[in-house]
C-alpha cells in the first residue's frame, strides 16, 4: 500500500496510533475502507482529522440528499481534471441508486433534473472564475459551499500524491480491487430525488448526526469561523483552514510572500498551461524556490509536481519529515481554496 502515495509513507491501518486510529474508525465506520485518499494525510494527524471532518460535517450529514452533494463533488473533481475522484464519485452514485445519473455524466450528457442539475453545473463552475450564483438549496448552503471546498482541498492534495494513472474500482468488496487496499464504500445513503431536502442520517451509522467528528479536532488551531457557516461546517472548514496555514511556517517569510501572491494571482484555479505569475519563482533563492515551488504547484498545477520537486525541497533541511510535506502541501492546497471561498461566498447571505 505505501507504494500507492507518493512523496510520504502512510501510516498502516494496523499500525494507527491515537488520533490517525480515532480517525480512521469514524471513516471506516461511516464512509469507506480505508483507501489512498485518506491515508496520504496519515503523517500529519491534524491535517487528516481536520479533512475528514469537513468532508463528514459537509457532505455526509444534514438536510441535503448526499447524492446531490456527491454530484457537487463530482462537478468539482470533473472540472479539476482529476481522475481518481471523478471516478470515485461516478462510482458512489451508482451505489447511491443514481446510475443514470452518472451514465449521463461520465457520457458528457446532461443532468436531467432541475435542481441536481444547476448544483452540478455550479460546482463545475467553481474551478474557473466564472463563478454561477448559488442555486437555491434552502437551509443547506453551507453543506454544499463544504463539499465542494474540501473537493477543491482534497482533488489538489490526490493530484499532487497519487499516481496519475490509479483508478479506485467501482468501491465494493465483490469485485476484483484494482490494487491492494483499494476503498470499499460503506452502506449508500438513499436514491437521488429531484429536490430533496429530506434528513440522510451518515451512511454506515444511522443517528450519528452533524457535528460527531467535531471532537476529533481538540487541540487543532481553530482559525476564525466564516461567515457562512455558523454550524458543524463551519468549525471543521476553519479547522483546516488554520491548520494547513501553519504550512507557511515552513517557508521562509520571503517565499510564502511568494506563494500567496502567485496563487492570488491566479484566484486559487487550477491552470490549464502555465500559472500566472510563476515567474516569480525565480527571483528566489534556490532553498526559498525549492519550497514555494512545491506549494504553488500543489495550489495551481498539483498533476505537475514531481517526485524531484519534492525531493529538491525536503534536501534542503534534514528536519522536513512526511509529517512536514503533508503540512506544505495542504499550504498550497488551502491556499488556493481560501480564493475560491471568497468568489463562491459573494453570493451567499451569512
Amino acid at each position: 500500500m505505501p507504494s500507492v502515495v507518493r512523496h510520504i509513507t502512510p501510516v498502516a491501518p494496523d499500525r494507527a496510533r491515537d488520533l490517525v486510529a480515532e480517525v480512521y474508525a469514524q471513516v471506516n465506520a461511516e464512509f469507506s475502507s480505508i483507501g489512498p485518499a485518506i491515508l496520504m494525510t496519515s503523517p500529519s494527524p491534524e491535517i487528516l482529522a481536520a479533512g475528514w471532518s469537513l468532508l463528514r460535517e459537509s457532505q455526509l450529514t444534514g438536510t441535503a440528499p448526499v447524492p446531490e452533494k456527491t454530484l457537487a463533488a463530482l462537478g468539482v473533481s470533473q472540472a479539476n481534471g482529476c481522475g481518481y475522484d471523478t471516478l470515485s464519485y461516478l462510482a458512489a452514485l451508482r451505489l447511491m441508486g443514481a446510475g443514470a445519473v452518472a451514465d449521463a455524466v461520465a457520457g458528457g450528457g446532461a443532468v436531467a433534473e432541475p435542481r441536481p442539475a444547476r448544483v452540478f453545473g455550479w460546482a463545475r463552475a467553481s474551478a474557473s472564475g466564472a463563478v454561477a450564483e448559488m442555486p437555491p438549496v434552502g437551509g443547506a448552503a453551507a453543506e454544499f459551499l463544504g463539499t465542494v471546498l474540501f473537493t477543491h482541498f482534497v482533488n489538489r492534495m490526490v493530484l499532487a500524491m497519487l499516481p496519475p494513472d490509479l483508478e479506485p474500482g467501482d468501491l465494493t468488496a465483490d469485485a476484483p480491487a484494482p490494487f491492494e487496499g483499494a476503498p470499499v464504500l460503506r452502506v449508500p445513503a438513499p436514491d437521488l430525488g429531484p429536490g430533496g431536502g429530506a434528513s440522510v442520517p451518515v451512511a454506515g451509522e444511522p443517528g450519528r448526526g452533524p457535528g460527531a467528528s467535531l471532537g476529533l479536532l481538540s487541540g487543532h488551531p481553530h482559525g476564525t469561523r466564516p461567515d457562512w457557516s455558523d454550524g458543524p461546517v463551519g468549525t471543521a472548514y476553519g479547522v483546516l483552514a488554520a491548520t494547513a496555514a501553519q504550512g507557511a511556517g515552513l517557508l521562509s517569510p520571503t517565499a510564502s510572500a511568494t506563494v500567496a501572491e502567485v496563487v492570488a494571482a491566479n484566484r486559487g484555479r487550477i491552470a490549464q498551461g502555465r500559472p500566472h505569475g510563476v515567474e516569480r519563482l525565480d527571483g528566489l533563492g534556490a532553498d526559498d524556490r525549492a519550497g514555494a515551488r512545491v506549494a504553488i504547484l500543489t495550489a495551481l498545477a498539483p498533476a505537475r509536481l514531481t517526485d524531484a520537486d519534492v525531493a529538491a525541497w525536503r534536501a534542503t533541511d534534514p528536519r522536513f519529515t512526511d509529517h512536514r510535506t503533508v503540512h506544505l502541501l495542504a499550504y498550497g492546497a488551502m491556499t488556493a481554496v481560501t480564493h475560491i471561498e471568497a468568489d463562491l461566498t459573494r453570493t451567499v447571505a451569512p
